[in-house]
């Protein structure tokens, strides 16, 4: 298996990951919801807790989902160029 495609494995198998880490930030915010829709942490260190962690957490799968789309492109067009 060449160079090529051990990119596409790698940038196919980070796609779900990075999915994965939008749904888990996104069932944290619905669980945190009060009767109102409004969002209610324990404490203000959870709610730093939080905003760090999470914000990683989007940032970083967005960060994955740019690269893996990048890496599939790139093998598609290495792929029909030759």
């Amino acid at each position: 298996m060449g160079d090529a495609e051990t990119v596409l494995l790698f940038s196919l198998l980070a796609i779900p990951v990075a999915i994965w880490l939008q749904l888990w930030v996104k069932n944290q915010k619905l669980r945190r919801k009060n009767s109102m829709g409004e969002e209610e942490f324990e404490s203000t260190g959870r709610a730093l807790f939080a905003i760090v962690i999470e914000g990683t957490a989007i940032v970083g799968g967005l960060i994955m989902i740019i690269m893996g789309a990048g890496g599939v492109i790139k093998y598609i067009l290495k792929f029909y160029a030759a």
